[in-house]
């Protein structure tokens, strides 16, 4: 099981997401692709997805939503862009958030436990990351 699937076309931004939530105890898968996540979803549990929303791909962010929550209609969701016009006319639900890039890890921790996703790992001592 994962606590956290991170669906992020940014190599670099993928990369260090990932190690600073494994870094913090999350069990985390990643994905670059929108089908790439679809494919994990449907073969194992997840808990959250944080997901871009301009995926560089004819599905953007929104769309893998809708799409894995037609199997998993409890999904928590939180959405993560650095353009805010992508929220225009959006509104969200308990099960889902959004986070403005760039964004303080902390923030990014406090959205997640705040949808109730905590770490199923001891966290790793001496980390720290503040920033995207």
């Amino acid at each position: 099981m994962c606590d956290v699937l991170v669906l992020e076309d940014d190599d670099l931004v993928l990369d260090v997401m990932v190690q600073a939530l494994e870094d913090a105890g999350y069990a985390v898968r990643m994905a670059e692709h929108g089908d790439e996540a679809l494919e994990y979803l449907a073969s194992g549990p997840c808990r959250l997805m944080l997901s871009d929303i301009n995926l560089g791909e004819p599905m953007n962010g929104f769309d893998v939503v809708e799409r894995a929550r037609a199997a998993r209609p409890d999904l928590k969701v939180i959405y993560l862009s650095g353009m805010p016009s992508n929220w225009a006319g959006r509104a969200f639900d308990e099960r889902t958030r959004r986070l403005n890039k760039p964004f303080r890890f902390e923030e990014l921790l406090r959205a997640i436990q705040e949808m109730g996703v905590w770490p199923s790992q001891p966290p790793a001592l001496g980390v720290e990351r503040s920033t995207f």
